[in-house]
């Protein structure tokens, strides 16, 4: 009967790999935790480059109307069905402001889309006590509307704070640095939540938008006692969905291609 149930294997060229990363185009140095460093996952994952699509141009594109941004829309709709079609079972991007436009992509990929770690604000708060809720590091406040919240499901009057544009951590990713200071990064990412906690006193959770905070997001849990969710916690959440682990029955390799 389980047989019977079980739909038929998809051709594939790659095997294997579950999730795939549609990265943009940068050239600044990324740290273990980070989402374009491979080192990163405990399970192997297939990078795409989106060629010539920068974090400027996604963040142009998502603070207009979707007819405008359709161009973008259209070039993350065929990277990931091209992912999809070598044989990858779910997409992540590496930008978080994509949130804008993840049920536009979704709806037209051959296979599950996380375009964002902004979809983790609804299960993060649904935990909380009544009395907290979740809070957002981002990279530029300025650019993170309450319509990337919304498009999240999240909700819509979520504190955001973020980096501010004279600091070293934004300088370098707009500079393209080849090199950067772990140390120096981390005490502005802690800065920039530091404040989030002081503004709004009642966060009891913090998501980061930025996929780049990932890995400084154990000594944010640890400094402010809280639970913090990244884009690397989305996509091992994700991963996990897609290739359950098994327990004592080995279970057939066919059972992995739906």
């Amino acid at each position: 009967m389980l047989h019977q149930l079980m739909k038929p294997a998809r051709p594939r060229t790659v095997h294997g790999v579950s999730i795939g990363i549609l990265m943009l185009d940068t050239g600044f140095a990324r740290l273990p935790g980070d989402i374009g460093h491979g080192a990163t996952w405990r399970f192997p994952v297939q990078y795409a480059l989106m060629e010539g699509v920068t974090g400027p141009m996604v963040m142009a594109a998502a603070a207009g109307d979707k007819r405008a941004a359709k161009p973008l829309i259209d070039r993350f709709v065929d990277a990931a069905n091209r992912l999809a079609r070598l044989g990858i079972d779910g997409i992540a991007t590496s930008c978080g402001f994509l949130a804008a436009f993840q049920e536009d992509i979704a709806a037209r990929c051959m296979v599950p889309v996380a375009t964002s770690s902004l979809l983790q604000i609804p299960l993060a708060a649904s935990v909380l006590p009544g009395n907290r809720r979740v809070g957002v590091l981002t990279a530029k406040s300025s650019a993170l509307t309450a319509a990337h919240l919304v498009a999240a499901h999240a909700d819509p009057t979520t504190p955001v704070v973020g980096l501010a544009e004279t600091s070293r951590f934004f300088r370098n990713q707009v500079d393209d640095a080849a090199h950067v200071s772990f140390d120096e990064q981390a005490q502005e990412v802690l800065d920039c939540a530091g404040r989030l906690l002081q503004q709004h006193p009642d966060v009891g959770a913090i998501v980061s938008e930025c996929a780049n905070f990932a890995p400084y997001s154990p000594l944010i849990a640890e400094r402010f006692g809280l639970p913090v969710f990244d884009m690397v916690s989305l996509i091992e959440w994700f991963h996990a969905g897609l290739r359950p682990r098994a327990f004592g029955k080995r279970i057939d390799d066919r059972a992995w291609d739906v």
